[in-house]
């Protein structure tokens, strides 16, 4: 579609129905959800029942043999729980199931068993604890395994950074009157709505006028949960970071919330940990119970190590999220660990996938060489490194040093781990020594021991970097969100190290200048096989005229493309 067609058809119903202003009810909308099953399979309903649940079951894996499911009983509730379990759909109703009681809090149900097969299937069934009803069920699903790698001989692996749905607050003149839609959006049930809306009619976009139209990072994300629940169904999802808001005390007041100079108590800053983590994962409810969703710490996820809600939001992630730890060869607190995709750490194999924590070890962050990856987590990378295996990658939110300036490039005082820098020649006008800069470490690390990609996100673009020729690339993985950050593209190390924003349209000529890199919204999809593997840059949210991805690209389709 022409950018001249979207703006004349963008004021039409078919492209800007907002949803009803006396806005839908959870029941209302999960009994919509409900008859959404001839269109989609049992696998997305909608994502829970709120009268039990605080959101969806999530299910893990932890390595290729063990995984869990974790459920969240409503507050104050008690549950009785039954876990149906088969390598094959027809054989649910023939199993026993294994059942808990009283179940009231987060709860992890351990799972050990059909990992031989490329599926695996389970159900749960619950009631209240006491009740003498019948039993209620989840829809069954159905999760990919590890195994899957062998049969298929490869893997998909979708990957989002800095959703920034937080930023949905008011600001200016973007304010959310409606009381219902605030609550909505401060739970994060508002993102499930806008799936909703989206599963029922694909060309959906909310007028930009209308209270839903404030709230664009979340209908974005929605959009992309419903790209990948159609089309892509990947065998798991990594978020990069950027998804809570708890270290992101700014927006706390414009989401309805106490302004941080309010906040006087350790026990509100812990209120506010449970809530964002919360809020999380009910927005992820669409994903949780299919597909195993991992996360890599951000700035803005309350874990730096100068973030004095660290303890709580360690907690609540830890409750909410649970990754693999020390037993999975990770860290006792979860914040980094490997992923190893149809192999093990005793007999080798399959795909390194190496998750790390950019954030937790790093205070003071005047230079580039203040940030650091803290002398534990940087041992047990140089061993985990030694995994042998044809296929590695490495995550993290940023590049652990910078350039030298803040959010801002007229911030001087700060070093923000903003832009592409690898190497030694790339810190050369930035430090006396760059070698004492911990990423250039790092990187020779990771080239001697096979690294062939650095995904990163924090600076919302999808950007490639060759970093040592056609061997190792950094690449930044975009973001889902919907605005770009055009004061940024601007800046002058900006324009050094990531280009032009560029143009791909005018009103009366064909041509412009080349953009450099993509702006939101996106995702990036990596698939790996034995033959080699494909990054791909995709369409996430149809969020024009806020971006510099051209208005002909649809979502899910790809805009740019590497092989390996």
């Amino acid at each position: 579609m022409k950018r001249r067609d979207f703006l004349k058809i963008a004021g039409t119903s078919a492209l800007s129905t907002a949803i009803p202003s006396s806005l839908l009810s959870l029941s209302q909308s999960q009994e919509k959800f409900s008859n959404l099953n001839n269109l989609l399979s049992d696998d997305y309903p909608f994502p829970y029942d709120s009268e039990y649940f605080e959101a969806a079951e999530r299910f893990v894996f932890l390595n290729s043999h063990e995984a869990r499911i974790n459920i969240l009983p409503k507050q104050g509730k008690r549950l009785d729980v039954k876990l149906y379990q088969a390598p094959d759909k027809m054989y649910l109703c023939k199993t026993h199931p294994i059942s808990w009681y009283n179940v009231n809090e987060s709860f992890d149900i351990p799972v050990r068993q059909f990992f031989w097969e490329p599926e695996f299937h389970y159900r749960l069934e619950y009631r209240e604890s006491g009740a003498k009803g019948l039993w209620k069920a989840t829809p069954a699903r159905v999760v990919k395994t590890p195994r899957v790698s062998l049969r298929d001989g490869q893997i998909k692996m979708i990957i989002i950074s800095d959703d920034h749905t937080f930023d949905d607050a008011d600001l200016g003149s973007r304010i959310v009157k409606d009381e219902v839609l605030r609550a909505q959006r401060l739970s994060g049930e508002y993102v499930n709505l806008f799936l909703e809306q989206l599963l029922q009619d694909p060309e959906y976009v909310p007028d930009r006028a209308s209270d839903w139209g404030k709230m664009l990072n979340g209908f974005c994300l929605a959009s992309t949960i419903r790209q990948i629940l159609i089309n892509e169904k990947p065998d798991l999802i990594l978020f990069l970071g950027d998804m809570t808001g708890i270290g992101a005390a700014y927006k706390w007041k414009g989401l309805g919330l106490k302004d941080p100079a309010e906040i006087l108590t350790l026990e509100e800053y812990d209120e506010y940990a449970r809530l964002f983590w919360l809020r999380t994962r009910r927005i992820l409810s669409g994903l949780t119970p299919s597909i195993p969703v991992y996360i890599a710490l951000g700035n803005h996820d309350g874990e730096s190590g100068f973030d004095i809600s660290n303890v709580s939001a360690k907690k609540y992630r830890k409750m909410f999220f649970k990754m693999p730890g020390s037993e999975q060869g990770g860290s006792p607190d979860e914040n980094y660990y490997p992923l190893i995709w149809g192999g093990d750490l005793i007999n080798q194999g399959g795909f390194l996938f190496l998750i790390l924590d950019s954030e937790s070890a790093s205070i003071e962050l005047k230079r580039p060489e203040d940030w650091k990856l803290g002398a534990e987590q940087k041992e047990w990378l140089k061993e985990i490194l030694k995994y042998e295996t044809d296929w590695k990658f490495v995550f993290f939110h940023h590049v652990l040093g910078g350039w030298p300036r803040g959010t801002s490039e007229q911030i001087f005082d700060r070093a923000y781990g903003r832009g592409p820098l690898f190497t030694y020649e790339d810190y050369v006008d930035y430090c006396q020594d760059p070698n004492s800069v911990e990423q250039v470490e790092l990187t020779k690390l990771m080239k001697e021991n096979g690294v062939r990609i650095n995904f990163y996100g924090h600076d919302h673009i999808f950007h490639i970097k060759e970093i040592d020729k056609r061997k190792m690339y950094g690449i930044c993985v975009g973001s889902t969100k919907n605005y770009s950050e055009l004061s940024w593209y601007k800046g002058e190390l900006w324009k050094k190290h990531y280009g032009n924003y560029g143009y791909f349209w005018s009103e009366d000529i064909e041509t412009g200048e080349k953009a450099d890199f993509w702006s939101p919204s996106g995702y990036t999809k990596l698939t790996i096989n034995k033959g080699g593997a494909k990054v791909e840059y995709k369409r996430g949210g149809y969020n024009h005229p806020s971006t510099n991805i051209p208005p002909e690209i649809g979502v899910g389709d790809t805009i740019s493309a590497l092989l390996l």
